[in-house]
């Protein structure tokens, strides 16, 4: 069994065989892979195989969870980022609330002041 070969159509040169041995290595290793994936665990290591291109398929499947994992970490520090900004925007908004409502107790208008007031309490509540 281990001695079937596939070749691509036009008559490709042996870097380009595949055995049946490395293609089963390839569908173990691919099994591996999904069981890893699915605990949040490393990917296995790259098995050993005679053929270079089932050797590009794992390649390739070991990038692309490489991307993916750090397109995960980028978009998780992004998301801390916009409540970070979004926390820093509230007390901004509150502070300005503040200086709002002061600025009418100073100029005498404590009726305005206190209207300030609600409508900054009724937007941290709501």
């Amino acid at each position: 069994m281990e001695d079937l070969v596939i070749e691509e159509e036009d008559g490709a040169s042996s870097a380009l065989q595949i055995t049946l041995g490395d293609f089963l290595v390839f569908i173990k290793w691919i099994n591996q892979t999904e069981k890893s994936l699915d605990r949040g665990e490393a990917l296995p290591p790259l098995p050993e195989l005679d053929s270079g291109k089932v050797k590009g398929w794992i390649q390739l499947v070991q990038r692309l969870e490489e991307r993916f994992r750090r397109s995960e970490e980028k978009k998780l520090a992004l998301e801390a980022n916009v409540i970070a900004q979004e926390a820093q925007l509230g007390q901004l908004l509150s502070h300005l609330h503040a200086n709002i409502a002061s600025l009418y107790d100073n100029l005498g208008q404590s009726q305005k002041a206190e209207e300030v007031r609600r409508r900054a309490e009724a937007l941290r509540v709501g």
